[in-house]
């Protein structure tokens, strides 16, 4: 065996034993890159929504979609659906032209504008809106693919703004108001009968009200 030779074999048992420590190691932290919290497969396995909080750069961006219009900024998402993709989930107080009632709207953006408007509940129409107290993404118990839910919980009452700063002797007390949607196909309805519901029961905080959809109407796991 000459020297070129015997060198040619010994870079091959080097290259062999490189390539058997190597797929060692891989299958040494295979299962825990699998087993992490933070692995987007195993998000969106568990949590198809993913709602997280949208950034500063985001909301520069909603302004410029939406401009003069009062953000609820704190339940701004960012949430993904399967008919539109990653996109921000935009809640917005604002007042219809000619009305002294306002109204929650809430807008699905993406790529600098209004993908979808989801459905005002029937049961507020006649309402005017002042805060949203709380927003949470569900995995409704449902068989099939639409089974992802927002419930939100907001304080409504049943007179006008003042349109001067002498308010009414008798301002009617605000009220909560609980509001359920579910997904369907390229976009969200409106659970009216549950949500009178819960309306009717006078639902403060998401707890309560995912107890109530447990307990009594079995629609969360």
């Amino acid at each position: 065996m000459n020297h070129q030779t015997y060198k040619l074999l010994g870079a091959k048992r080097c290259v062999f034993a490189i390539s058997i420590a190597s797929l060692t190691t891989l299958l040494a932290i295979g299962p825990t890159a699998a087993d992490s919290p933070k692995n987007p497969i195993i998000e969106t396995q568990t949590k198809q929504l993913r709602p997280t909080r949208i950034t500063s750069e985001e909301i520069s961006q909603v302004k410029q979609v939406l401009p003069r219009r009062n953000i609820l900024v704190k339940h701004a998402f960012r949430i993904n659906l399967p008919d539109f993709g990653s996109c921000l989930f935009v809640p917005i107080q604002e007042f219809p032209q000619g009305s002294k009632k306002a109204k929650l709207s809430l807008y699905l953006v993406k790529n600098k504008r209004v993908l979808y408007t989801l459905p005002q509940s029937q049961q507020v129409q006649p309402w005017n809106f002042l805060a949203l107290k709380a927003v949470s993404f569900l995995e409704l118990d449902f068989d099939g693919p639409d089974e992802d839910g927002i419930l939100l919980i907001g304080s409504y009452m049943t007179s006008d703004f003042p349109s001067s700063r002498n308010l009414p002797l008798r301002t009617p007390k605000p009220f909560p108001v609980a509001i359920l949607y579910h997904r369907k196909k390229n976009g969200f309805e409106v659970y009216e009968d549950i949500s009178k519901k819960l309306t009717q029961r006078q639902v403060k905080t998401i707890t309560e009200a995912k107890n109530i959809l447990r307990r009594d109407f079995g629609f969360i796991p």
